[in-house]
């Protein structure tokens, strides 16, 4: 009996026949080749990333501030916490940063622009002048959020009052109580004067219609938002000195209809 020859796999034969077929074998080669381009441009695109992260050009490039009056650069700066070349810029959320310069005492509003390859501009709006204080150990602004600044007033305060004879603590009280007052009758007063020497809150007010406020303790606001009404029931075309006491007493000037 014959011995029967070994069948070889179809496999095999598949793969003995796809190998003597030049298109197939140049097809295997195209496919392999794409793949090993696909596999460089993948480790090229790594390497520029990591390149682009440890670069200067992915922080932040120059950081400008605007509007800048009374608050310091160095404040809005440091609230923003943006580092020059140093912060990345993908870490620099623009809400954040906001909410945390409007937060810097004396700002109002704040705003932030970002232009190509990084360039920041945050502009700032502070808060009104209501206020300042000319006494030792110098000139100091007070603004509408109750904020008390080192410094001379840059602006011109055409219907805020001056405000002397206060210590620190006196001129903190006293501030707290201005920026309860409604604007029309803040613009009323010229000028505030510390009136009690032991530092317990008298004042006395000169106000911009010639007349005289005088207040035994620095909780005013309440009454002088009601100051408009009180000089309404004053005889006609009479000033003097008003006492905010408990009450409200009228004195006219002597020799003065």
């Amino acid at each position: 009996m014959k011995e029967q020859q070994p069948v070889k796999s179809t496999d095999a034969t598949v793969s003995s026949l796809e190998d003597k077929i030049p298109y197939i074998r140049e097809q295997r080669r195209k496919k392999a080749n794409r793949r090993l381009i696909y596999v460089l441009i993948l480790i090229g695109l790594l390497i520029a990333v990591v390149f682009y992260l440890q670069s200067s050009y992915s922080r932040v490039a120059t950081l400008e501030v605007g509007g800048i009056v009374n608050v310091k650069k160095e404040a809005v700066i440091k609230a923003s916490q943006m580092k020059v070349k140093e912060t990345h810029a993908f870490n620099v959320s623009e809400e954040a940063v906001l909410e945390r310069i409007e937060a810097v005492p004396g700002v109002r509003e704040a705003t932030m622009k970002k232009s190509f390859l990084h360039h920041y501009q945050i502009d700032v709006v502070e808060e009104k002048e209501i206020a300042y204080a000319k006494d030792k150990p110098g000139d100091r602004i007070v603004l509408a959020d109750g904020t008390i600044l080192p410094g001379k007033s840059k602006e011109e305060l055409f219907d805020a009052p001056i405000l002397t004879g206060f210590t620190d603590r006196s001129l903190k009280r006293v501030t707290k109580e201005l920026v309860k007052i409604e604007p029309k009758v803040r613009s009323r007063i010229s000028e505030i004067v510390a009136n009690d020497k032991t530092d317990k809150g008298g004042l006395k007010l000169f106000m911009t219609d010639g007349n005289t406020v005088l207040l035994s303790t620095s909780a005013f606001s309440n009454s002088l938002n009601e100051y408009v009404k009180v000089i309404s029931a004053l005889p006609k075309g009479k000033t003097g000195t008003i006492t905010i006491d408990g009450g409200i007493y009228f004195k006219p000037y002597k020799g003065k209809k």
